[in-house]
């Protein structure tokens, strides 16, 4: 499958919105004035002034005309590389590299669509799922989402926003307190994935989350009799097991 060339260029930071939990919503605007192609599900990186590249999905869904890219990033304090590049967001420009990665839609399959992310994983789901909505004809769209805590859903309102008779939402809290107040499903992703695993079987599956995350969720998912060649992310090619 042929991949759009990548490409480096400047961009303004039109936005730098704090959400929830240190989480950013960044609004980048290439001084060119257009956007790269690229598919709903890639990624690119920020190229910092020390030569480090720093990779976050695309939240944005590619559109014609399109001006802004969007991103989801939390800010590490503990972190040297991610102090560096806040500095860098905050002084108003960036260089970016785009597009990167294996895991995308392309075209919207005639089976369910089941999104699994963790955290800002939601932001590489959000662009997939938003043009999955604008397609006509698409079949179930689940999301299950999941945060350590109810304040790691750091846009509450937007998967609300999309429901609808095909649009199924499952936030999943896996270390609620008893403060929290939460009512809703807990526990780890995969399990809520299995629990519903009638509905969800036959579906195209893309997990999005730490290496760990998405190879134990494949593990359950596999051994539940999920088909693996069904199952996608990016952790498969950027740190496959041996």
């Amino acid at each position: 499958m042929q991949i759009n060339q990548v490409s480096t260029q400047s961009c303004q930071v039109s936005d730098l919105q704090l959400l929830s939990e240190g989480i950013y919503r960044v609004i980048l605007k290439p001084y060119q004035g257009y956007i790269p192609d690229y598919r709903a599900g890639q990624y690119l990186e920020i190229l910092l002034a020390g030569g480090e590249a720093c990779a976050f999905s695309i939240a944005s869904p590619p559109a014609p005309m399109q001006k802004e890219l969007e991103l989801h990033i939390q800010k590490l304090p503990s972190s040297p590389n991610s102090i560096k590049l806040f500095n860098e967001l905050e002084e108003g420009s960036v260089s970016i590299r785009m597009p990167k990665g294996q895991c995308f839609l392309e075209s919207i399959p005639d089976k369910p669509l089941v999104f699994i992310a963790a955290g800002t994983g939601f932001a590489q789901m959000k662009s997939m799922i938003e043009l999955s909505l604008k397609k006509p004809g698409h079949k179930d769209i689940y999301l299950y989402w999941g945060a350590r805590s109810p304040e790691g859903f750091y846009m509450p309102n937007l998967p609300v926003h999309w429901a609808s008779s095909q649009f199924h939402y499952h936030p999943v809290v896996s270390d609620a307190l008893e403060d929290d107040g939460w009512k809703g499903r807990q526990g780890l992703l995969f399990e809520a994935v299995i629990d519903d695993k009638n509905l969800v079987l036959d579906s195209e599956i893309y997990i999005s989350g730490s290496p760990q995350m998405v190879y134990a969720t494949f593990d359950a998912l596999v051994a539940e009799n999920f088909k693996a060649e069904n199952i996608h992310s990016d952790v498969f090619e950027y740190a496959p097991r041996s």
